[in-house]
């Protein structure tokens, strides 16, 4: 009965992959969901959390160096340094990268210094000083569990809300989008029989689990969304007491002082991101259509929290 109810559930998400780009030619404006005065207190509240900020979470993808060009000029543009300093940190690929790593490569060939944050091998005090000195971090993919720990342990979290409090890009793809966020829902747990990527779509596969992150967005992000064994969190995103952010590969969600917006990879021009709001009655909500419903849950869920 497990494996069918799987399998349904898996033709379920397919079907939902396939039908993405025509629910995201319906339009979905905040104003469907808040009242005028709700969009611009809320609004008021996501600016003034960190006016001058950006964070750019990526689900995957911009591969190539003209594909990840946009991000990498909208990063520059925000910092406006002539040399700005790019700190890469892999924590969550188990502190090991290559020298001439693309994404370094990328960021130094555009004029950028450069400097590495091995958080599992340095004190707290290395991490929070590479940190200050850093215009722009990105954090790799891999392990979201791993990260979470050793984050934890050396104070990072903590780091990376200082940076972005004085107007730092904090960027990454995969587990280095989820953990700026409030929790990122990651397969690093044991084996288990699950939705899976590829036919017959049930099997066996690494468990899902939630880890607490940074907290810098208020929302559970989920990458990799047009994968269907991630694609999976929409059972969880639907009932969940917390709004989730789900992102396609090929996309990515900015965070600029509160504003927030969608970009795409040109390879994959219709890829976008997804809210999931319940308490509002948002479900699968494409945000290429009215990004600004993002920031009104942004500054919405603050609120809820400023006021206990």
């Amino acid at each position: 009965m497990e494996k069918i109810q799987l399998f349904a559930k898996a033709v379920v998400l397919l079907l939902s992959i396939i039908s993405g780009f025509f629910g995201g030619l319906i339009p979905h404006r905040a104003d469907r969901y808040y009242s005028e005065e709700e969009i611009e207190q809320f609004t008021a509240v996501s600016e003034a959390a960190y006016p001058a900020g950006m964070i750019i979470a990526i689900g995957g993808g911009f591969d190539s160096e003209d594909t990840f060009r946009p991000i990498l000029e909208r990063s520059l543009a925000h910092v406006h340094k002539e040399h700005p300093h790019m700190l890469f940190v892999p924590t969550a690929s188990h502190d090991e990268y290559a020298e001439n790593d693309a994404i370094l490569t990328r960021f130094a060939s555009a004029g950028c210094t450069t400097e590495v944050l091995l958080v599992s091998k340095e004190t707290a005090q290395a991490a929070a000083e590479k940190f200050a000195r850093a215009d722009i971090v990105y954090a790799t993919g891999g392990s979201l569990k791993f990260l979470t720990e050793n984050w934890s342990e050396k104070g990072v979290f903590e780091a990376a809300d200082a940076a972005l409090k004085r107007g730092a890009v904090l960027m990454g793809s995969s587990s280095g989008a989820m953990c700026w966020a409030d929790k990122g829902w990651d397969d690093t747990e044991a084996d288990t029989f699950r939705i899976i990527h590829h036919s017959p779509f049930v099997g066996m596969g690494p468990g899902f689990a939630y880890y607490d992150c940074a907290g810098l967005l208020p929302f559970c992000l989920t990458p990799h969304y047009d994968s269907i064994n991630w694609r999976a969190y929409t059972y969880e995103a639907q009932d969940a007491d917390y709004p989730s952010v789900c992102i396609e590969n090929g996309a990515a969600l900015v965070y600029d002082g509160g504003r927030y917006s969608v970009l795409s990879d040109a390879e994959t021009p219709t890829c976008s991101v997804f809210l999931f709001h319940p308490a509002r009655g948002i479900r699968f909500v494409n945000l290429r259509q009215d990004a600004m419903l993002a920031a009104v849950a942004d500054g919405e869920i603050r609120t809820q929290r400023a006021n206990g």
